[in-house]
């Protein structure tokens, strides 16, 4: 009877995790396509003018759904580690939660000022007298250079470290295919250095090669997300979820 209570929390867990994977992908992808790179690539004028351009809501309700997206994301991997539980496999997905929840704080900080902070810095320099806007578009610029900061490592910390993490540890693992963790590995490996190389300043990084990367880690997360939702149901057969010492 333990056993059997024991085994549906975790078909549970895993299930929600899979639900947590597939929709955080969605909804990072979504707020990707919105976001367009916009203050990675213009200067501060452009970019005011542009959220100014749009309906208020339109800039947050971008950052909230990074934010949603990458709380969920730490769901999916947390739940993903708890099916983890042998030899390299296990302590690489406890590296991995670890990682995850470093990168998702930061993605959430990031969020936070961009979405929050440039949506309303954006309507304070157009209600403003031309003779005000030139300070205002200073203060943007020194905006600008605190979220390149922090979406440098957004890059490496969130879509970077912890995807090489849980890329080799879904390799290791006795309950997964080895094939998709290698695609988070290369997903993750190339967001890490991509995300260094932009810290570091290095000119020769196109801007948007961290996108295609990004993509690797969300077509990573959608087949764990398929695979963990499988795994949970293998104990209609009578599998154990977790791995266990024999």
């Amino acid at each position: 009877m333990r056993e059997e209570v024991q085994r549906t929390r975790e078909q549970a867990f895993l299930r929600i995790g899979a639900v947590c994977a597939i929709l955080g992908t969605v909804l990072s992808v979504a707020a990707g396509t919105g976001f367009e790179n916009l203050t990675n690539e213009s200067s501060i004028e452009p970019i005011l003018r542009y959220i100014a351009s749009r309906p208020s809501w339109y800039w947050p309700a971008v950052h909230l759904g990074f934010i949603l997206g990458a709380l969920l994301w730490v769901g999916a991997l947390t739940a993903l580690a708890s099916s983890l539980t042998r030899g390299a496999g296990w302590a690489l997905g406890q590296w991995g939660a670890v990682s995850i929840v470093v990168g998702a704080a930061i993605h959430v900080v990031d969020s936070s000022i961009n979405g929050f902070g440039l949506a309303a810095l954006a309507d304070a320099w157009v209600a403003a007298p031309a003779s005000e806007q030139a300070d205002l578009l200073l203060a943007g610029d020194t905006l600008l250079q605190l979220l390149g900061g922090t979406w440098t490592a957004v890059v490496s910390y969130f879509h970077g470290m912890p995807f090489v993490l849980f890329g080799l540890a879904v390799v290791y693992s006795r309950h997964y295919p080895a094939w998709p963790g290698w695609i988070g590995v290369v997903g993750g490996f190339g967001s890490l250095v991509v995300g260094m190389m932009m810290f570091l300043g290095a000119g020769f990084v196109p801007e948007r090669l961290f996108i295609a990367f990004a993509l690797v880690v969300s077509v990573f997360m959608l087949i764990m997300g398929f695979l963990m939702w499988r795994r949970a149901d293998g104990t209609q057969n009578g599998e154990p979820i977790l791995e266990r010492e024999e």
